[in-house]
């Protein structure tokens, strides 16, 4: 074991990891384990949250300290030793344990295998985690801080909005008739559920949903689904009993919060399925019960869902449970994606620049209708805010003195891809303007070495290493199809 344990402490030392060093951490609890289970080192912040001294662990085996119970569904009856046997890398679990002390602990843990130099074989295992009650104070504090920052922003409003219907652009007919059906979906207080792509914008249409409403002097309260731990999420929602986990103090959640008003739920396809059947019966029954607690809390609260793929999909995937989905779906909204409007790409840059030039400081007042033609060759993977970023860098790039917005001044990522897409048009062209696969060929072959040729300045040598031939092939290939400047 001696022989493994100083292979553990080489391993981590060449990722600049002292055990040593890791021992005297208070904030967070780190364990080093050996390859047959035993704790090679236990830190500071183990010992405050387990109530066990170091010297009481170290060189003892995990079945040693800790109650192992193990089951078909946890056949190794600990985290550690799971990882152990099977080399992978578990992140995030919520677990409840207890040590040879007696003492009931819930943590959020995250344990990483240690493998030998050549990759071959586990030589042991790190384990670190926190008390779950820091998880939720962390959450907590996030969660005012982000309704804090909402309402300083809703300068008009003071609801936690600061979107309106006015804030969506565009006249395509895709997202208009989208529009229409949301202002109908703010006549009445059945649950919405929007689907669309990552930067649609389905949060600016859930506000403005809720600003057209009767809801629309209550709270908007959102949360991402995605961005809190899903055994955190539970008591983010339905709030915390004092006494419900070490540390815990009697706190709202947000369907309180957003007691006669909306609560937005983005990415609910995230969501467990286990925490999806406690928020099913808290819209059937409108009544929430806290974490740790026995009382049921009656709720008046209209609930927006979105998610970035399409929810019957979702379902399929058991992403989302069916029941849920028809009681969420009361109406379904989809918001395209740019690639689908581009005409609205003007009309959208436009906004954006009258919303933040004179912010920067700069006298951008239009785009070139060069610029205009590369945007709207681009598919915009990142949609409406994809869009937004890019025209918030151009006005960046743009010298104080300048008022119009062109190539030039676009990321070179969107430069790159429309060069890309013009070289591959001119391809197509030749393909129809052929009469055989040789002739296309062999076409396409003398564009793409003349242009490599010429952008290496006629060094062939240099020609051949980028296209990954030999220096003979090209000279060939040069002569071949009467290339100038090649003898």
């Amino acid at each position: 074991m001696n022989s493994l344990n100083m292979e553990i402490k080489k391993a981590l030392e060449i990722q600049n990891l002292s055990i040593t060093q890791m021992e005297m951490i208070e904030d967070i609890c780190i364990q080093v384990f050996d390859d047959e289970g035993h704790i090679l080192a236990y830190s500071k912040g183990c010992e405050m949250i387990e109530g066990m001294k170091k010297e009481s662990v170290i060189g003892r085996t995990i079945d040693e300290v800790y109650t192992i119970e193990k089951s078909e569904a946890n056949p190794y009856g600990s985290i550690p030793l799971t990882v152990l046997k099977t080399g992978k890398v578990m992140k995030n679990n919520h677990v409840k344990f207890t040590p040879s002390n007696g003492k009931k602990v819930e943590v959020i843990s995250s344990t990483y295998p240690v493998f030998s130099d050549n990759q071959s074989t586990i030589i042991g295992a790190i384990c670190v985690f926190r008390d779950i009650g820091d998880y939720i104070l962390m959450a907590n504090t996030i969660q005012k801080l982000q309704n804090d920052l909402a309402a300083a922003k809703a300068s008009s409003r003071n609801n936690g909005t600061i979107y309106s219907f006015s804030d969506i652009i565009g006249s395509s007919h895709s997202i208009q008739e989208c529009i229409s059906l949301a202002r109908r979906a703010s006549k009445n207080m059945a649950p919405v559920m929007i689907t669309g792509a990552t930067g649609t914008g389905k949060e600016v249409l859930a506000q403005s949903i809720h600003n057209e409403s009767s809801h629309g002097y209550g709270r908007f309260v959102a949360i991402n689904c995605s961005a809190i731990p899903e055994n955190l999420l539970e008591s983010i929602l339905f709030g915390t009993c004092k006494g419900a986990y070490t540390g815990a103090t009697e706190t709202k959640g947000l369907f309180e919060t957003a007691e006669g008003g909306t609560l937005f739920l983005d990415e609910i396809n995230s969501m467990s399925m286990a925490l999806q059947s406690k928020l099913l019966r808290a819209l059937e029954t409108k009544l929430i019960r806290k974490v740790g607690g026995n009382i049921e809390i009656p709720i008046n609260v209209r609930v927006i869902s979105a998610t970035n793929q399409d929810p019957l999909q979702a379902i399929r995937e058991k992403k989302i449970r069916a029941d849920l989905y028809y009681r969420l779906a009361g109406l379904v909204l989809i918001i395209p994606e740019l690639k689908h409007r581009k005409e609205d790409i003007p009309s959208l840059s436009n906004h954006f620049i009258r919303q933040h030039a004179q912010n920067l400081g700069k006298n951008i007042t239009a785009i070139s209708q060069e610029a205009y033609q590369i945007l709207l060759e681009h598919d915009w993977p990142g949609n409406v805010r994809e869009l937004k970023h890019t025209i918030d860098q151009a006005i960046y790039y743009a010298d104080p003195g300048e008022t119009i917005i062109g190539p030039e001044h676009l990321p070179k990522y969107i430069l790159d891809d429309y060069s890309k897409k013009s070289s591959h048009s001119k391809y197509l062209r030749h393909v129809s303007d052929s009469n055989s696969l040789k002739e296309t060929l062999s076409r396409i072959e003398r564009d793409i070495i003349l242009e490599t040729y010429q952008s290496c300045n006629g060094n062939i040598s240099e020609t051949a290493r980028q296209m990954g031939i030999t220096r003979q092939n090209l000279q060939h290939k040069l002569r071949a199809y009467e290339i100038k400047g090649s003898e």
